[in-house]
């Protein structure tokens, strides 16, 4: 909102541009300050109040609309014969000066259609010039003086349509799986995107390419077919601004002309310890130029859109992981499960070291970590003789075979870019099988221990996104499994020289739980990493000591204490 003393300045300056056109108009048209005498000044004052009701705001439009009034007499766009008038001025306010422009087009036509005409159409070319000379650079009501006065075109300057094409793509093959086996595969082109009248220019443009320096990154071409021009030098000009700078092509060069569009250089993780990581894009401001003014038909205008360039790179990740052995726990360093990985970006090998490394040397030693820590805990039960443990416990284990990448969305080039990942997953998130033996004492009474525990905890999932829904968080979701294996004891009671017994006095409590698979990246960024979590319930034996003088006596022992055994992440 305007400070009282703008407003109050910007209302002297209306009333003097109102006085200032009725003067030029007067002398233009000599015979009609005669003919109305005093009421001259409230004929142009009238006409212009009915240029405002009809959502004309800019000061030339208005003097244009005016200078029509003495051609047609006043409001004569509301008079039999003049729709063509009406329908041109119920355009969107926003084409305030193509309306104009066509307004006075027109009435040069019907001008020249009327033999009769009390007014030659070249009166009418040459007084709409000279208000033009006069008015053109002031503003808008409430703003008529502005610093950088608006562009007045005069001559029709438009596109007809206009194509933007990708010329040379940077994807051409993704991975698919065929019948059991992965394969790459061409990819078609994505049509080209074609601008009319009923075909607007998109907000987005979605491509595909790589990073700076690379041998092969995308190549856009844009075709420009023009209704009509205002100078060939000058229009229609086409811009393409962002992280390169500004390129800019004019006149006949900016009919067809082709460039290359590169993504960002973005920090990469080791191959294949990040899934689907969705990485930034470039992004770009494509603009044409054009005055936007027609002489019949409505204008299509400048175009403008941003060009956003994601990544093109497509990754195929395969992970094959064994269950060791069971044997014995303590002593030893208990076995390791082996594990094999192939990486590929766009068909070459990469290194998966980083990958292996990751889950030999981090997930399956915090597998033995948490094996020791079982076998320490079952060590430290009171009244337990000869405790020993023995068994396997497996996380990750089986083949997974993943492949994603940036890929266009439904639209093609018309839209954002989608991660796109393909898999299957035929693998165990955890495998357990845990044996626990030894002697329990109380007092004279004795009794031999087993408590077991074991189970597997499939993560089989066929997974498949390649169009924008579901979100990629929804479908990456089930590639996860939670387990909890409960513990079995087995107490078988020993003679002793008194005759007492020591007996179970129901099942007991506890088990194994946790949760394996793919999760949100938790270390910053996006994307996804692989995890493991294993944690101890407390296991609780409820017991019975009997005894042939002293009676039954009732009490819980703890076998193992509640844990967390393992936390484990792919960083």
């Amino acid at each position: 909102m305007q400070p009282p003393q703008t407003e109050a300045i910007e209302r002297a300056h209306w009333g003097a541009f109102v006085g200032q056109l009725a003067e030029h108009l007067a002398a233009q048209w000599p015979a009609m300050p005669e003919r109305l005498g005093e009421r001259y000044q409230a004929f142009v004052e009238t006409a212009v109040a009915q240029a405002e009701k009809r959502g004309l705001a800019r000061a030339a439009s208005i003097a244009r609309y005016v200078n029509l009034n003495f051609v047609w007499g006043p409001s004569f766009h509301d008079r039999p014969g003049f729709e063509w008038a009406a329908g041109l001025l119920a355009a969107p306010r926003e084409q305030e000066w193509s309306t104009m422009h066509r307004l006075v087009r027109r009435s040069l036509a019907e001008l020249r259609r009327l033999p009769e005409a009390r007014i030659a159409p070249e009166a009418l070319a040459l007084s709409d010039e000279r208000l033009l000379d006069r008015f053109g650079t002031l503003g808008r009501r409430g703003a008529l003086h502005p610093h950088e006065p608006p562009p007045a075109p005069r001559r029709a300057c438009d596109v007809e349509a206009a194509e933007l094409r990708l010329l040379q793509p940077a994807v051409e093959q993704h991975y698919v799986l065929v019948a059991g086996q992965w394969q790459r595969v061409p990819l078609p082109a994505p049509a080209p995107l074609r601008v009319t009248a009923a075909d607007p220019m998109p907000r987005l443009v979605g491509v595909l390419s790589q990073p700076p320096g690379h041998a092969q990154p995308a190549r856009l071409q844009w075709r420009t077919r023009t209704q009509a021009v205002c100078d060939v030098d000058l229009h229609p000009a086409l811009s393409f601004a962002g992280s390169h700078g500004l390129w800019r092509w004019q006149g006949h060069e900016a009919r067809a002309v082709s460039w290359p569009v590169s993504t960002l250089e973005q920090p990469a993780p080791p191959p294949g310890t990040v899934i689907a990581e969705e990485t930034s894009p470039d992004i770009f401001k494509l603009d044409l130029a054009v005055c936007g003014l027609r002489d019949d038909g409505d204008p299509i205008g400048s175009l403008a859109g941003q060009v956003w360039v994601w990544p093109a790179e497509q990754w195929w990740l395969e992970l094959q992981r064994g269950a060791p052995a069971a044997q014995p726990v303590g002593g030893t360093a208990p076995p390791r499960a082996a594990t094999r990985c192939r990486v590929e970006r766009d068909g070459v090998a990469q290194d998966g070291g980083a990958l292996r490394e990751a889950f030999e040397q981090g997930l399956d030693a915090a597998v033995g970590q948490a094996l020791g820590q079982l076998h320490e805990a079952w060590q430290a039960v009171d009244g337990l003789v000869s405790p020993r443990l023995e068994g396997l416990l497996a996380l990750l284990v089986g083949r997974a075979a993943l492949t994603w990448g940036w890929r266009l969305g439904a639209g093609g080039l018309d839209g954002r870019a989608l991660m796109r990942v393909v898999g299957e997953l035929e693998m165990q998130a955890c495998q357990a099988e845990l044996s626990f033996e030894g002697e329990l004492t109380d007092g004279d009474a004795r009794s031999r221990l087993a408590l077991r525990c074991g189970g597997k905890a499939p993560l089989r999932h066929a997974l498949r996104r390649e169009t924008a829904e579901p979100p990629l968080l929804a479908a990456l979701m089930p590639l996860r499994a939670s387990f909890r294996f409960p513990f079995e004891a087995e107490l078988l009671p020993l003679a002793a020289d008194s005759g007492a017994l020591l007996l179970a006095a129901g099942p007991c409590t506890g088990a194994l739980a946790g949760e394996a698979g793919l999760r949100p990246r938790t270390s910053g960024g996006s994307g996804w990493e692989w995890f493991a979590q294993l944690r101890l319930e407390p296991v609780m034996l409820p017991l019975e000591r009997v005894d042939p003088l002293l009676g039954s006596q009732r009490s819980t022992v703890a076998l193992l204490p509640a844990a967390t055994l393992l936390d484990w992440k792919l960083a």
